[in-house]
């Protein structure tokens, strides 16, 4: 009886496991948001970066954060031709 009940787990998962309505598989890319800024404020902030001096931390920053921006943004357009696919 104990061998039955053993053997019967191991049939039932590999029947549960062939069915192809089970078989889809759906990946949703979910990437951040983006604030958008005006061209004022971004001519002042470019205005600000200038004015720091050249061996600034802020510099470091700034120069990440855009890094982060552009990664963001080849992030949506993947997300975007996947799902025109």
């Amino acid at each position: 009886m104990r061998w039955t009940r053993c053997a019967a787990l191991p049939m039932m998962l590999l029947l549960t496991a062939c069915d192809p309505g089970s078989s889809e598989v759906v990946v949703k890319t979910i990437c951040p948001r983006i604030n958008e800024y005006d061209a004022a404020t971004q001519d002042k902030a470019l205005a600000e970066l200038q004015a720091l001096p050249k061996d600034s931390a802020l510099r470091l920053f700034v120069g990440d954060y855009k890094q982060l921006r552009d990664q963001i943004r080849v992030c949506r357009s993947r997300a975007a031709a996947a799902v025109g696919k």
